[in-house]
């Protein structure tokens, strides 16, 4: 939950920031879980028996986030979102390691979201592009470490993360609505080193599938 914490204090200060603006702004926050596969890593166990095979692993986990609709250009409302996720898997595909938090993916997204009204007034299929900071072991073979002490330190790489996400909401009350679905793709590039001894691929694919519950101020 390292950053889960943070996007929580900021959802919240946008949430009451949107609150004092026009009546006409749409704020809302949102709770959920998300499925992340990560792809394009390399497997550099000796066997080639990586624990997740063909060099993708599916961290899963948290989603939580706010957003602010500030204006209309035609049917198209326009927003910013603001959107974390505390992800993790009991495999690996960088090597044959297996247990609990193996893979973690960490990340915070900013992003600007268009949404319209579909067919029926309690339909909203919405576009998003989301960029920001991710943190990950994905591409390390767990354990790989300049160190030579025991148990071997925890490595992590620093990534710039950018994902477009399509979805829609359903209202089900004034004040609450359901994505029942989301689907995301995009990319991480790593930045920096990690310092260990053996990493993987710079560049990493990113998918996604999730589904979340949203409280907004109350609309007719």
């Amino acid at each position: 939950m390292r950053f889960c914490r943070s996007v929580a204090v900021v959802s919240s200060l946008l949430l009451g920031l949107g609150c004092s603006l026009a009546a006409r702004a749409q704020v809302g926050a949102y709770l959920g879980y998300q499925s992340t596969p990560i792809t394009g890593i390399t497997c550099f166990d000796p066997q080639g028996q990586c624990s997740d095979p063909n060099g993708k692993v599916y961290p899963q986990g948290l989603l939580m986030g706010a957003y602010y609709d500030f204006r209309n250009i035609g049917p198209v409302r326009l927003g910013v979102d603001l959107r974390g996720g505390t992800l993790h898997s009991y495999k690996s595909a960088s090597s044959a390691a297996g247990g609990t938090n193996t893979t973690v993916l960490d990340d915070v997204l900013l992003g600007l979201k268009g949404s319209m009204r579909g067919p029926y007034f309690w339909l909203n299929p919405y576009v998003q592009f989301s960029a920001g900071y991710a943190r990950s072991n994905a591409t390390l073979p767990f354990g790989s470490s300049l160190s030579t002490v025991y148990p071997l330190p925890r490595l992590e790489d620093n990534f710039i993360m950018y994902e477009g996400f399509v979805g829609t909401s359903v209202r089900l009350a004034s004040w609450l609505d359901l994505r029942p679905i989301e689907l995301g793709l995009g990319n991480m590039n790593r930045i920096g080193s990690s310092g260990a001894t053996v990493d993987g691929p710079s560049s990493v694919g990113v998918e996604q599938i999730g589904a979340s519950v949203v409280f907004h101020m109350p609309t007719p």
